[in-house]
């Protein structure tokens, strides 16, 4: 005689966090809108945020102005299209590498010893660069890569467009 004997498993609990729906919908919504609010002040004076990016001594200066410019947009841009679910895992994958490049920037300044305001919100009296930054950036990538990896449209107009576009 042979015993079956069937092991249920429960799922992991990380693995049902990352495929819930809702869970990585708050995510993208979330990052997008602090994208979008976080360049606002940017996109609307270019100037002060280049003087901003100036401080932490990366780019030669006649490089500074073009940067803030295509920065602050880029991150406008992302932002709305994660918040509104268009192109969600580009919109992601440019908001990782951003983040990756602020992590950078922000080590060079520490490791050259600079005190920087940090240019993240706005263009005075920002954040100074430091380890607290560096850990919020690495919360923020941590989001931006589960974002990438399981977001499935969810209530986003990249598949309602995709649905639109295939039945006509």
């Amino acid at each position: 005689m042979s015993d079956n004997v069937t092991t249920v498993r429960s799922p992991n609990p990380l693995t049902v966090l990352l495929t819930n729906k809702a869970f990585i919908l708050a995510l993208r919504v979330l990052l997008g809108l602090l994208f979008v609010f976080s360049s606002a002040d940017k996109v609307l004076h270019p100037d002060k945020f280049a003087i901003a990016v100036r401080a932490y001594q990366i780019l030669p200066i006649e490089l500074t102005n073009i940067f803030a410019l295509v920065l602050a947009w880029s991150e406008l841009i992302a932002g709305v299209m994660l918040v509104f679910g268009v192109l969600t895992r580009k919109a992601a994958a440019a908001i990782f590498l951003m983040l990756v490049m602020f992590t950078i920037a922000i080590l060079t300044t520490m490791v050259r010893g600079l005190v920087v305001d940090c240019g993240c919100f706005s263009n005075e009296g920002g954040s100074q660069t430091g380890f607290t930054l560096i850990l919020r950036n690495l919360f923020l990538i941590a989001v931006s890569l589960m974002v990438m990896c399981f977001d499935g449209g969810f209530l986003g107009l990249s598949r309602y467009l995709s649905r639109r576009h295939q039945a006509s």
